[in-house]
């Protein structure tokens, strides 16, 4: 079969790169447009992408760091989201469960000293000022990582390491109509130069969404209410914090995310609060070079692959990057394809129960995802919670939070991440933990767990890089 990913970006060349080494039978075209517009001040991945770019054939993470300019990323500091002082921490790696109920370590450490730090060893490092990184058999090795991307950067590597397999062909044009049968099927794509036929044609173009109407736009603003955003860069002096910081801010909220040149920063706000937050920046981040603004409205497609389109990444879906969804769920829509979806002919991929149960798993992993970012603004008046978390934030109050509470969804939240934000947002008290776990008996079993956690990690802590010395070994 023929694919046909129209658009490049870091949603395109990805699809290229990961469809090519898991689909190799198939032949792959890529139409990229020379006005691509990317938001180019840093963005923040999941473990899925550092997993990606360890298991590819023709990638490396030490080279891929170099090249991108990218940092370590072991969670998510949130500041100020259930009050002006609060602070609490998100970790990559989750904490270690035990049983069916979550998260006894995570319980009695909240206990201990009301910080979720120690619950899990990116907590640690963060803590130990670290990075996920160490030496092994001199080479260099990662502890369940995430990453800081430059967004330019990177779609300039992934686009090299594309280029360098045979079966994927660039093409440079613009798409200027596209021409669909009787049936709205596409044929073929007509460009200012060129004409491309396929089988299959993967929409990455972003915004643009090329091969949608706006009818087919499904709009969350009810529950994500946030519509603009305001990037900017701010400078640093070579030393970085390892992890993505979010600060709630009066009419929305701010990320930073380091890169090794510098941090990338994005005021994300409800237009319909305020939209002059020029002055919010500028009042919290004196150092701040704007750089511009633009609107969004975060939702879904009604399918995400529709006929013999497939709508991926922004394309498809956008909810506000606090959770780095977006990413995330592109890497999970091409794993799933791969995996399950896409086989050897036509008449067998394009069969209605293939194409209905990909749709289905792909909305229900956007539920999820809205229902997380969502929970954040649970201590926000201004924001209507979903039923779902209604019923979540009542639940986990009386008897905490149970891993089948949750969507077992593969690529979706889990009960890690929100086990963090329940309790980093004081939806369960330090009073509480110590209820459920005198009730289940775990009181004991998890004062026990966690000071092994603490002390198997203190003892291999020497061992794992600083920041520094990280890009130092970049170099070598």
């Amino acid at each position: 079969m023929k694919f046909v990913i129209v658009g490049g970006g870091i949603t395109g060349w990805l699809s290229a790169l990961v469809f090519s080494e898991k689909q190799p039978f198939h032949e792959y075209v890529v139409v990229e447009s020379s006005d691509i517009n990317t938001i180019g001040v840093g963005e923040g991945t999941t473990g899925f992408f550092t997993d990606i770019i360890e298991n590819l054939s023709n990638t490396n993470l030490k080279e891929f760091l170099r090249e991108a300019k990218a940092t370590p990323k072991i969670g998510i500091e949130f500041n100020g989201w259930s009050g002006n002082e609060s602070t609490f921490f998100n970790p990559i790696d989750g904490t270690p469960t035990t049983e069916d109920v979550f998260d006894s370590v995570l319980y009695y450490t909240y206990i201990k000293n009301k910080s979720l730090d120690t619950s899990s060893e990116h907590g640690l490092l963060k803590k130990l000022n670290k990075s996920p990184f160490y030496i092994e058999s001199n080479k260099l090795q990662d502890h369940n990582t995430a990453l800081h991307l430059d967004n330019k950067l990177t779609i300039e590597y992934l686009k090299k390491k594309s280029l360098e397999k045979n079966q994927i062909k660039l093409i440079s044009d613009t798409v200027s109509k596209i021409d669909r049968d009787e049936t709205g099927r596409v044929k073929k794509i007509i460009c200012n130069d060129h004409v491309v036929e396929g089988d299959i044609f993967i929409d990455c173009t972003g915004f643009k969404r090329i091969f949608s109407k706006d009818s087919d736009w499904i709009s969350f603003k009810k529950n994500l209410p946030m519509n603009s955003v305001t990037t900017f860069t701010r400078k640093h002096d070579g030393d970085v914090d390892m992890f993505t910081k979010a600060d709630k801010l009066k009419h929305g909220w701010c990320w930073q995310i380091p890169t090794q040149e510098r941090i990338g920063c994005g005021y994300v706000n409800c237009d319909d609060w305020s939209d002059d937050v020029i002055e919010e920046i500028e009042s919290n981040y004196p150092d701040a070079e704007i750089k511009k603004s633009f609107k969004f409205d975060s939702g879904k497609l009604q399918k995400s692959w529709d006929r013999n389109v497939i709508s991926l990444g922004l394309a498809y879906h956008f909810l506000e990057p606090l959770q780095a969804t977006n990413i995330h769920l592109t890497l999970v829509q091409i794993e799933i394809l791969c995996q399950r979806y896409i086989r050897n002919s036509i008449s067998r991929t394009f069969n209605e129960s293939m194409i209905s149960s990909y749709n289905r798993y792909v909305d229900e992993l956007v539920e999820d995802f809205k229902n997380f970012i969502n929970v954040h603004y649970s201590r926000d008046q201004r924001v209507n919670l979903t039923d779902y978390n209604k019923e979540i934030i009542n639940l986990v109050k009386v008897r905490g939070l149970f891993t089948d509470d949750l969507p077992q969804l593969y690529g979706g939240t889990g009960v890690g991440l929100w086990g963090h934000t329940l309790l980093g947002l004081n939806h369960i008290s330090k009073e509480d933990c110590y209820t459920f776990l005198r009730e289940i008996n775990h009181l004991f079993k998890a004062e026990s767990e966690s000071n092994i956690l603490e002390e198997f990690f203190y003892s291999d802590a020497v061992d794992y890089l600083s920041y520094k010395d990280l890009i130092e070994n970049l170099y070598i």
